[in-house]
């Protein structure tokens, strides 16, 4: 009858039985792991969100910014300091401000679009400046 000497892996193993499953500090801790990953993915949601609503907001006071600037330009509306509400969009009030440019011929007009202030906690603005030709001067110069 032949003897055989126990391996190394036997001598280690002795007495234990084999790992069947996850401890129950590595369930707590793939948990742990999951909890911080979503709230950090809820976190960049809602910062995701709050940007794209500043984009459209940005977005909606720059059009309409430009459109009562294209009706200055256009003499459709007078280029006379005024302010008022838009009436497609009530949410949104303007102001014109027309002042002599330094070259002669020339208004600076600034038209600044603003989030109504008794609707929103913190408004959007968007400011365009542009020169356009003032039609006092071109008038003197028919004279």
């Amino acid at each position: 009858m032949r003897l055989e000497q126990p391996s190394a892996n036997s001598w280690s193993n002795a007495g234990r039985l084999p790992a069947a499953g996850m401890t129950i500090l590595e369930v707590l801790l793939a948990l742990l792991v999951l909890v911080v990953a979503l709230a950090g993915i809820g976190s960049l949601t809602t910062m995701g969100r709050q940007s794209g609503a500043d984009a459209r907001d940005l977005t909606m006071g720059q059009l309409l910014c430009e459109g009562k600037m294209a009706e200055i330009s256009s003499g459709v509306s007078p280029a006379n300091s005024t302010s008022g509400i838009f009436q497609e969009d009530p949410d949104w009030i303007f102001s014109v401000q027309a002042a002599p440019a330094d070259t002669p011929g020339l208004l600076s007009v600034r038209v600044t679009v603003t989030q109504n202030p008794q609707t929103y906690d913190q408004p959007m603005e968007f400011v365009l400046v542009r020169w356009v030709p003032d039609p006092d001067y071109a008038a003197e110069l028919a004279q």
